[in-house]
């Protein structure tokens, strides 16, 4: 008789140890870019871009002409931002009217994640820039990203002009 009353006790010691009491949240861990997987609509082939020794990998799909981005210029570009799966996350082109992003490079604190602004130094106007950039340039784990955890991310970043330069 005591076997069959302890039957109930017994299950829930047993569910509860298989449940996950845990309250921090289940972050994956980070992704190499190089063995990370791309949706063939975005274009990345990750073979034929250039790495940077910060792990950032970049390919002009168009090179354009003129002075070209250094740290302390005002900047205007247009970009994109994927996930890796394809999924848009988001544009300057998507607004009304459509805006492009201005920002000054070189600040402290950076106005921007790492990867981005790495990624636009060396750009001349009208150029365009394929960008891979690894969890650790752009939101890694912080709070508030646009992207999951520990996302690698995909940029376009179409060059328009220097607004105005220190040197």
């Amino acid at each position: 008789m005591r076997l069959i009353r302890s039957i109930p006790a017994i299950a829930v010691l047993a569910f509860a140890a298989a449940c996950d009491l845990s309250t921090e949240p289940r972050v994956p861990a980070p992704i190499d870019p190089a063995n990370d997987t791309y949706a063939p609509s975005l274009g990345v082939d990750i073979a034929s871009m250039t790495k940077t020794a910060s792990g950032l990998y970049y390919k002009n799909k168009t090179v354009g002409t003129g002075a070209a981005v250094a740290p302390g210029d005002s900047i205007s570009v247009h970009y994109t931002l994927w996930m890796t799966n394809g999924t848009k996350i988001q544009s300057s082109k998507d607004g009304t009217p459509v805006k492009p992003f201005e920002f000054l490079t070189g600040t402290q604190p950076p106005r921007v994640i790492a990867g981005f602004e790495e990624g636009v130094i060396g750009m001349q106007p009208g150029g365009v820039r394929q960008l891979v950039i690894p969890t650790h340039l752009a939101w890694s784990t912080l709070p508030g990203a646009p992207v999951p955890p520990n996302s690698n991310v995909v940029f376009e970043i179409e060059y328009l002009e220097r607004k105005s330069s220190a040197q």
